[in-house]
């Protein structure tokens, strides 16, 4: 059903000026008197680098001639400071109306500063958002609420939109502590010092690691804390930095009770510091818990694969090497197989009775010393070799 300019302009500011952070001016308000006569709302954002207009024109009134006022006053008055350095200012016109009463929509030539008409047919609902200046709001929110009063759905009250404006005034004051926050910056930047490349190089390998079923726990662990502290790395410099109003909108950082928010923010730092106790203690204790218990195996009965090529195995003195090559395909199992020092490691005779030749050889460990495993294909297309320590058990 068809709808008027402030119907459209009560629903979708009631979901954009929390979650965009703009203000609402009353029309009589002087400072923005040379286009409040084309407008029939006026929302404006003057915090950060990109401050902007966001206004409602209806039928009758000129969208154009709104915006280029605007981004005029904009570009007198929304400058950069000694603490925001850098401004880019934007205007948006929604210019609601029948569709025989519109003006083009998009961008807005010769304006001082970027900005854009937006069209919304008020018979149909039609939504067109040609432009997007700094600082612009959602245009879903601009389409969701036309779609919304198109269904039936009654236009928010005043009352509703007072009280959006209200949570603004209590998200602007939903940062923490500076000394929390300095801490926090320390934290991260020590800790994106610290592991950010090691952490972005986990996060690529993870994927790799977890499809191998061989890989040592404490390996997959390890990777699994880089990547860990990467995402929090990147999800707190977000939060100070207030990335896309991200400080303003996540549960716990954007509370308004004060004990809350110095609550999750000393819970993320934490949290961050754990994970650099992992890396730092925890997983080095079980690589070294790993080597240990290696250190205590069995080596008096070692086996080597094609996996060990290139490698090194310790054997003791009396014990025995098996050396596995069925891993290679099976047209290559004419295998050849010799000792570089048979006084330290001796090739035994094949006692298998098998028709077919497997690549299976074993030696025995005479002596104290060092060898080497050498074995090749017939045709020279595969090659294994495998050096052998060989001391007292």
């Amino acid at each position: 059903m068809p709808f008027t300019v402030e119907d459209l302009a009560l629903t979708a500011l009631v979901h954009i000026l929390p979650r965009s952070r703009y203000r609402l001016a009353a029309s009589n308000d002087g400072r923005f008197q040379s286009f409040a006569g084309n407008t029939s709302r006026i929302a404006y954002r003057q915090q950060g680098a990109t401050p902007a207009f966001l206004l409602f024109s209806g039928a009758g009134q000129n969208p154009h001639t709104a915006a280029m006022a605007a981004a005029t006053w904009a570009d007198a008055n929304w400058r950069p400071n000694a603490i925001q350095r850098k401004v880019r200012p934007g205007v948006v016109v929604v210019h609601v109306a029948p569709g025989n009463q519109l003006t083009p929509a998009g961008p807005v030539a010769g304006a001082a500063v970027p900005a854009a008409v937006w069209t919304v047919d008020s018979a149909t609902g039609r939504v067109t958002t040609e432009g997007r200046p700094p600082g612009s709001p959602p245009a879903s929110e601009v389409r969701r609420a036309a779609a919304s009063l198109m269904r039936g759905v009654p236009a928010p009250s005043l009352g509703e939109l007072d009280l959006a404006e209200k949570g603004v005034m209590q998200f602007r004051t939903a940062g923490a502590p500076r000394w929390l926050s300095g801490i926090a910056g320390l934290v991260l930047f020590y800790l994106a010092i610290r592991y950010g490349l090691s952490g972005l190089l986990s996060l690529l390998a993870l994927p790799a690691l977890l499809g191998d079923s061989g890989t040592p726990f404490y390996v997959v662990a390890a990777f699994a804390t880089n990547a860990l502290m990467v995402a929090g790395i990147v999800f707190g410099a977000a939060l100070l930095f207030n990335f896309r109003n991200l400080a303003s909108r996540t549960p716990g950082f954007a509370s308004s009770a004060p004990a809350r928010r110095n609550l999750t923010w000393g819970a993320y730092i934490a949290v961050m510091v754990g994970l650099a106790v992992v890396l730092q203690g925890v997983i080095p204790a079980l690589e070294r818990q790993n080597i240990a218990n290696a250190g205590q195996g069995d080596y008096s009965h070692v086996t080597a694969t094609i996996h060990d090529d290139g490698s090194e195995v310790y054997v003791a003195t009396d014990g025995e090497l098996i050396v596995d090559l069925t891993g290679w395909p099976t047209n290559e199992w004419s295998v050849g197989f010799k000792s570089s020092n048979p006084s330290v490691l001796e090739l035994l005779p094949d006692k298998t009775a098998s028709l077919v030749t497997r690549p299976v050889a074993t030696f025995h460990a005479v002596s104290a010393g060092v060898a080497r495993v050498d074995a090749s294909s017939r045709d020279g297309k595969y090659t294994f070799q495998l050096r052998v320590d060989v001391g007292s058990p």
